[in-house]
């Protein structure tokens, strides 16, 4: 079989869609070898991949300027990040520590985008795309249509080809244009969800695969009281923003504000690095707060999930069929907010002009009419029935071995 290299960013909506697959790759008999931070290793191993690990800022897309979530009102903005942040930190460290081997194939993910490309031809190989989120058919921020001639966008070209001039020296590679930076590449591109679901579908070439999200259970997953849940009230919702961005005690606060005198039990994951003790006293007899929630099987309990509208979150709610209330904070979000909202499967709201009486509001809709949950099972099915990361590992192992007969 195949002796295959994955190499994800480290960042918890990358690395989870692709540990179905790791799995199910080393469960058809490929050898997998993993690259990514010693953060994931228990997660990681328990795929059966061998783990490589390199330096890198546990927690980094909170604090790294370079790294920290961003509206982004440019593509340059998003390139940039790519460039600088990801492109210059991760793809030396990759040659570095698998030098002097062979690989079939690479797996690598898409926030890398031209650093893949750079991987692949440095050992040779072929490479699929893991795209954790929508695949982009425009760049990410072109719809701000921001005007090209302004001074600040001109810099931030000047600045970005410049790094890219001096990596593509240091790797001895071909400079590319900006547009090829982020630009999705590989034989195959692995989208975890569904042509429904996905965003001008109708433009992205049979490259694209589309397997629906990578729902696996976590075996790290703490224990949760459950059978509280309809022993308080008879509905539940769930309130989770994240993994990076999770540490904003005032949305919180809104929360408790908006909600205390529901007669519905809250379930709000604050997050392991959140410091709740400010708001201890002010939290409502009807929430049930924690710092880690077994996400999977408490949406599998919710009437309705609160939250940033991530990829991974969203995917997962969609999947059990429970509608959102979305409020998105950075990147990708807003794409996604906006996607599920066209289909008729949640409301956004604008996180700079959120009160508790809208978040009431929009909750009430949600809760009050069985029109998102009917939308929502629409998106659910078409995620169920894409075929996951069984179908996903089917595809590739069939591919490489087709091509190497």
């Amino acid at each position: 079989m195949a002796r295959v290299l994955v190499v994800i960013t480290p960042a918890e909506g990358h690395v989870n869609p692709s540990l179905g697959l790791v799995k199910q790759l080393t469960d058809n008999g490929e050898e997998v070898v993993y690259v990514c931070t010693e953060e994931y290793r228990s997660r990681i191993e328990q795929t059966g991949a061998e783990l490589r690990t390199y330096p890198f800022p546990e927690d980094a897309f909170s604090h790294d300027p370079a790294l920290k979530p961003a509206e982004y009102k440019h593509p340059y903005q998003f390139v940039y990040m790519m460039v600088g942040g990801i492109i210059r930190k991760i793809v030396p460290e990759v040659l570095r520590v698998t030098a002097d081997e062979t690989f079939d194939y690479l797996i690598f993910d898409s926030l890398m985008g031209w650093g893949g490309t750079i991987i692949a031809e440095k050992l040779g190989i072929p490479a699929v795309c893991s795209i954790a989120s929508f695949a982009f058919v425009e760049p990410l921020g072109t719809e701000q249509d921001m005007d090209e001639n302004r001074k600040d966008v001109k810099e931030l070209y000047e600045a970005t080809m410049k790094l890219t001039r001096q990596l593509a020296d240091e790797f001895q590679v071909r400079v590319p244009a900006m547009d090829e930076i982020a630009r999705h590449e590989g034989r195959l591109k692995l989208v975890y969800t569904s042509r429904h679901f996905q965003p001008q579908a109708e433009k992205l070439d049979d490259s694209f695969i589309f397997a629906g999200p990578s729902i696996v259970p976590r075996q790290d997953a703490p224990a949760f009281p459950f059978e509280q849940l309809r022993a308080r009230h008879q509905q539940t919702v769930y309130i989770a923003m994240g993994t990076i961005l999770n540490k904003d005690l005032d949305f919180y606060r809104l929360c408790f504000d908006a909600l205390q005198d529901l007669p519905v039990t809250f379930v709000l994951s604050s997050g392991k690095h959140t410091n709740m003790e400010p708001l201890i006293e002010r939290i409502p007899a009807n929430f049930i707060v924690q710092p880690y929630v077994p996400q999977l099987e408490m949406l599998q309990h919710a009437d309705a999930f609160i939250t940033h509208a991530g990829m991974n979150s969203t995917s997962e709610a969609l999947y059990y069929n429970v509608p959102l209330v979305m409020i998105p904070l950075t990147s990708d979000q807003p794409l996604v907010s906006k996607r599920v909202q066209e289909l008729g499967a949640g409301i956004t709201l604008d996180k700079n002009n959120l009160t508790p009486v809208a978040l009431r509001a929009a909750l009430a809709e949600v809760l009050g009419n069985p029109a998102y949950r009917q939308q929502a099972q629409v998106i659910g099915e078409s995620l169920r029935q894409a075929g996951g990361y069984k179908r996903a590992a089917d595809v590739i192992t069939n591919y490489f071995a087709a091509i190497n007969r």
